[in-house]
């Protein structure tokens, strides 16, 4: 499973969120759905390759009335094809982000019944293709959890989505994707407006460059052009990440994410991409990219 909810926090976590939490075995976690006890995996970045996630223990099974399975399975249709129906999603997502969310599940004002009661527990989708039920959306105050969902299903980015300090409705409306200049454009403005966006782009191979005050991610994205009948990105677009009040442990977790993240798809098919909350340098450099919260700092795998 990709998720599971903290007893001790009162949230639900996500599966990268276990690389942020200390002493993960000090905590335990539990099925959103049924309750059952959930063991967290892989969650050591300097030691294990594989993502991180949740699992039942020897012996103990998801009772009969939970759906993690077929939610899991959901999952892996949306990679493939779309699968809002005219009923809408057939799962339950965060709608609204804001850093200062008390909890991570809050049931939205939509889905209740008139007299305030959460029918999540009552209400069952009457879709023999799914076979899922339709949960109640959430507020949330993790990044990941945000990033995940737009990434994990790639044909459902016109669901609902209020970020905090962000313009848009919708996830496709919040992110943006870097995108190389075309024909005789030298740079390209990312967004209509000089403004915050969720920007993303796949990661270049070069090392960070790491100064007192700042962090230096150079990216994929760029201005390529053919030079001696081969393709080279001559002025690749980067971020430059204000660290001047970041705690030391920020810093250090997040240098070690990008040297992590590009060890983790060397030699394979994959790609590593880093997703911010910025905005682009309209006025001095155009290629450049800014942004200074940490949580606010994503690292996937594709």
């Amino acid at each position: 499973m990709d998720d599971a909810h903290c007893v001790e926090l009162n949230k639900r976590m996500t599966n990268e969120d276990l690389y942020l939490l200390e002493n993960v075995k000090s905590h335990t976690f539990i099925c959103d759905e049924c309750g059952v006890e959930l063991i967290p995996c892989s969650y050591k970045k300097a030691i294990n390759l594989r993502k991180p996630y949740f699992k039942t223990g020897k012996n103990k099974e998801h009772k009969p009335h939970c759906f993690a399975k077929a939610v899991s399975k959901i999952r892996e249709q949306a990679k493939k094809s779309r699968i809002t129906t005219e009923e809408g999603f057939p799962l339950s997502y965060p709608n609204c982000f804001n850093l200062t969310a008390a909890k991570s599940v809050k049931q939205s004002p939509e889905v209740s019944d008139e007299k305030g009661t959460d029918t999540s527990h009552s209400r069952r989708a009457a879709k023999a293709d799914l076979g899922v039920r339709q949960k109640n959306n959430y507020v949330t105050s993790s990044f990941q959890t945000v990033v995940d969902q737009y990434f994990n299903f790639p044909y459902d980015r016109d669901r609902k989505l209020n970020f905090e300090g962000i313009t848009g409705s919708e996830y496709r409306d919040v992110f943006q994707k870097i995108l190389n200049p075309v024909g005789k454009q030298k740079f390209r403005f990312q967004s209509k407006d000089d403004e915050n966006k969720v920007f993303y782009s796949t990661l270049s191979w070069e090392k960070p460059g790491i100064t007192e005050n700042t962090i230096t991610v150079k990216l994929s994205a760029g201005w390529w052009q053919e030079v001696d009948g081969k393709k080279q990105n001559l002025r690749p677009y980067y971020i430059e990440i204000d660290i001047a009040s970041w705690p030391q442990t920020s810093i250090n977790h997040l240098v070690e994410r990008l040297k992590h993240i590009q060890q983790l798809v060397k030699g394979t098919d994959k790609k590593a991409a880093i997703v911010f909350v910025g905005r682009q340098d309209r006025e001095t450099d155009f290629y450049r990219f800014t942004c200074n919260e940490p949580r606010l700092i994503s690292l996937k795998v594709f």
